[in-house]
């Protein structure tokens, strides 16, 4: 709940969010009516003639196969289904919104190319493994990396750093996206989806499709269907040539896995991609510059996966983990987890530009060990690091998802609260005071008990304060609690 409040805040502040066009805002309330108006559905498709062209397009076309040409909207909704079509004209009309070249640096042709190869894989998927949820698989497909598209989109120099820690770190793109932003493109295209009022069967999947281990519903249709949607982006990797022999085994290993085997020849699934491929992209106006491209790749990839071991696949699959523990430890405390000095700092610089563009309010607290050196000397540095490592613990457990935590050094503590208000950051300053009174920590025959000051400041958006600014408001705020007794919370006062 609270990491859904965060996103809606967040994308609440996103200027020039993407939206479904007006056709398809009519098509969708038309097609949640308790009793769907078929005659209604065909005639709003066939308002816009290019749409209903296109429509038609692919209906007749080798992708669908049908054994008879179909002449209008209405005839293709009763051939194919109205959920069918209903997702194949909302496909068309979002790609047509988002495919004009734009000045904002973010690539659109390649992002629908790469769409497109998703939702031609993901049909070709769900047709083997779930063919139940067929009508929606093409556009389930096609709408998995919306969130990319809207980060891209709407917060362009910001997902330029995303781009760029990729290509420095070689690192997967959600996880450069937690890095550098603090959340990911399936969240931000699962919330989108959902606040569309599209089925959780469509945003569920597109919520988990990197990480279907996370998925939370135990409904077996969405684990099936997020698993296939995970095996479509690893055939986007493949066909976006990346890795090709790493990716041919992972897409392997994970039909294995998944228990999908006996149903999916992968061989088989790469050429009718690049076959459906040469169909569908002319439609969709996408250029496919070699007519035998994605034929190539392939071929290429099993030549390299033919070469691979089984000892270099764990090799590399190894250096892929080792890079994320490396940059774990750059980014880390050593002793707590928590987020290190830098990269709080780096973190706070971020939260606090983030503040200054979509004018949200932040606070931020600093908290303090009381009376720490005697800890130390009473009991020793070995009780002194138990103490420190269960503050970290509390903190963790007392804050949102959407906040940040770090050790700022020694015994001193800091927390970024984005979207909070001063008034709430004290109320929450307080209760992670009281869970820290209520501590006590066993070391030896000893139960230590200790207390922490906390103090609070937030930022301005009338005077753009700056985030070194707020840390030294912050740390007044704490050394006013201090002096004050200590075990209490202070917010800034700038009288």
């Amino acid at each position: 709940m609270e990491k859904e409040r965060f996103l809606e805040s967040f994308i609440g502040g996103i200027e020039n969010l993407p939206t479904l066009p007006g056709i398809a805002i009519k098509i969708l309330e038309a097609v949640q009516k308790n009793e769907p108006d078929i005659d209604e559905i065909s005639n709003i498709i066939s308002t816009d003639p290019p749409l209903s062209a296109k429509v038609l397009r692919l209906v007749n076309s080798s992708f669908y196969n049908l054994p008879s040409k179909i002449t209008s909207v209405h005839h293709s909704i009763n051939m194919l289904g109205l959920n069918a079509v209903k997702n194949i004209a909302l496909g068309f009309s979002l790609v047509n919104n988002y495919q004009k070249k734009q000045s904002n640096g973010f690539d659109y042709t390649s992002f629908w190319k790469n769409s497109l190869i998703g939702a031609v894989s993901a049909k070709l998927l769900t047709e083997k493994l779930n063919p139940e949820f067929l009508d929606n698989a093409f556009f389930m497909g096609l709408l998995q990396n919306i969130g990319t598209l809207t980060l891209g989109h709407c917060m362009p120099a910001q997902y330029h750093l995303v781009v760029s820690e990729m290509a420095k770190a070689n690192s997967e793109c959600q996880h450069a996206e937690e890095y550098i932003l603090g959340y990911n493109h399936q969240e931000i295209g699962e919330y989108l989806m959902k606040s569309w009022g599209l089925p959780e069967t469509l945003y569920m999947p597109v919520g988990y499709h990197h990480s279907p281990e996370k998925l939370a519903s135990t409904q077996s249709s969405i684990q099936v269907l997020t698993r296939i949607l995970h095996l479509s982006s690893l055939f986007i990797d493949l066909f976006d040539d990346k890795s090709g022999g790493l990716n041919l085994w992972l897409i392997n290993h994970s039909i294995e896995a998944y228990g999908f085997g006996a149903h999916t020849d992968v061989d088989q699934i790469a050429q009718d991609i690049h076959q459906q491929a040469r169909q569908v992209f002319p439609i969709f106006e996408i250029d496919l510059k070699d007519d035998a491209e994605y034929a190539q790749i392939f071929q290429a990839a099993k030549a390299e996966l033919s070469k691979l071991s089984t000892e270099m696949v764990n090799t590399l699959l190894a250096h892929k983990n080792e890079i994320k523990m490396l940059k774990q430890q750059v980014v880390r405390d050593g002793m707590t987890h928590l987020i290190n000095h830098q990269h709080f700092l780096e973190l706070l610089s971020q939260e606090v530009s983030r503040a200054e563009r979509y004018k949200h309010t932040l606070s931020l607290l600093m908290a303090d060990i009381d009376h720490f050196k005697a800890v130390n000397d009473d009991f020793g540095h070995l009780a002194g690091d138990r103490v420190i490592k269960a503050v970290a613990g509390c903190l963790t457990q007392e804050i949102r998802e959407s906040d940040h935590v770090g050790r700022y050094g020694g015994e001193e503590f800091a927390i970024i609260l984005p979207d909070t208000q001063s008034q709430d950051a004290y109320i929450v300053a307080e209760r992670i005071r009281k869970a820290i009174a209520s501590l006590r920590i066993k070391h030896e025959d000893n139960l230590i008990q200790f207390t922490m000051s906390f103090g609070i400041a937030s930022y301005q958006t009338e005077e753009k304060t700056a985030s070194d600014k707020l840390i030294k408001r912050a740390d007044s705020a704490l050394y006013q609690a201090k002096k004050n007794g200590r075990n209490r919370c202070c917010v800034f006062d700038s009288a």
